[in-house]
């Protein structure tokens, strides 16, 4: 199994909290995956003003954890699930929609608090596990 992490869930793992959450990343950590979309978001965030730590955590964990690159695949994935959403009118935003269709590609099931958004991709496994 396949966990891909959204980036709230990697920047509360990053921040320590909670717990719960931490213990189950820890226990997944095998099966674990960044999205490169992920990645820049989180650099994103620790170059736009967090502190040295943040950037240095950053860099350990993905140096430990491999980053899927986004493939061709990934793009027609996109395409399909922004298409189907839009149709609906139940789109999401674009980079989370780039997320969704890595984590199809891959047959991962997607780490988020955000299951209100991510329930609404077809054939997507989704998990929270801040709760």
């Amino acid at each position: 199994m396949i966990y891909l992490p959204d980036t709230n869930t990697l920047s509360a793992y990053m921040r320590g909290e909670p717990v719960h959450l931490i213990q189950r990343m820890q226990e997944a950590f095998g099966n674990l995956r960044i999205s490169v979309v992920v990645l820049a978001e989180r650099q994103f965030g620790v170059t736009k003003g967090t502190s040295a730590e943040a950037r240095i955590r950053l860099s350990q964990l993905i140096e430990t954890l491999p980053v899927e690159p986004f493939t061709r695949e990934d793009a027609a994935q996109y395409a399909v699930i922004r298409h189907d959403l839009e149709l609906r009118g139940m789109g999401i935003g674009p980079l989370d929609t780039m997320i969704a269709a890595q984590a199809r590609r891959l047959d991962a099931v997607l780490v988020t608090r955000n299951l209100r958004e991510f329930q609404r991709v077809p054939h997507l496994r989704v998990e929270c596990w801040h709760d």
